[in-house]
């Protein structure tokens, strides 16, 4: 059941039984996607009256480590840590584990799967984009949905996750032909654009914020398309991103539940 699908809560409410923390790369000075992370928060915390969440980014403010503290100091029970990251990588699996050592916090906290893993996510960016196609006034059936990734020279973990969702996005059905292309490493998003330069195309940012990749280099990257082409904006900024992010950590609550009585 998802969380809108629940009855309201008593506006009092005892102590949160648990915690959670969404936590983001983050950017210094980048105030307006700093604050999709702490919108996400908001509307968790309201979804979930039981659970104490706040936001924190490694980059910036709110820090990482802010945010640890406000909600260890509003629950005793686990802290769950969100990751809002589309993939796994350096962050998640070190450098966000040591900094929660570091608080003094491990023994406490348990880390839940990225938000660009969530299984929910292909059908959210699906419906996102057929309303963009709608929008352009192309069938679906004969357009292309362009899954637009990071991607690294060092790293697969970008790369991998964006085409998994790719997979899954062709398993959906509803576009005739969905491709993958990247920021840093090929294929390179001006070519596989390029490549296909009359077919009505609707690209997807495949990012968790509107940083400087989603809300300029994309654009700009796509802008010699001569055909009908949409830009959806980066998936994190979508509206059921918040939605999608306060039934995962639901369901992880009612995981540790579960267990604790069994």
């Amino acid at each position: 059941m998802n969380v809108a699908d629940r009855p309201p809560r008593d506006a009092i409410h005892s102590t949160p039984v648990s915690g959670a923390v969404i936590v983001a790369h983050g950017e210094r000075g980048g105030s307006f996607s700093n604050a999709i992370v702490k919108g996400h928060a908001v509307a968790a915390s309201k979804a979930l009256p039981d659970v104490a969440v706040a936001a924190g980014v490694l980059s910036g403010e709110p820090t990482f480590e802010a945010a640890l503290a406000e909600v260890a100091s509003r629950t005793d029970g686990e802290i769950l840590i969100y990751p809002f990251f589309m993939a796994p990588g350096y962050f998640v699996n070190t450098k966000i584990p040591k900094r929660i050592a570091d608080a003094g916090l491990a023994e406490r906290c348990r880390m839940l799967e990225t938000f660009g893993s969530s299984a929910p996510l292909p059908a959210v960016i699906l419906q996102q984009a057929l309303a963009s196609a709608s929008e352009l006034g192309a069938e679906p059936q004969a357009s292309r949905l362009l899954l637009v990734g990071h991607g690294s020279k060092v790293s697969r973990a970008s790369a991998e996750a964006t085409e998994a969702v790719a997979a899954c996005l062709r398993a959906l059905g509803g576009f005739g032909v969905v491709a993958t292309a990247f920021l840093e490493e090929a294929p390179f998003v001006e070519d596989v654009v390029l490549s296909d330069n009359h077919r009505p195309t609707v690209v997807v940012g495949f990012f968790n914020g509107d940083g400087l990749h989603a809300a300029e280099d994309v654009p700009q990257m796509i802008g010699k398309f001569d055909g009908p082409i949409g830009y959806t904006g980066p998936v994190g900024a979508f509206d059921d991103a918040s939605r999608l992010i306060a039934d995962v950590i639901h369901q992880a609550c009612t995981k540790t539940a579960r267990d604790t009585s069994a």
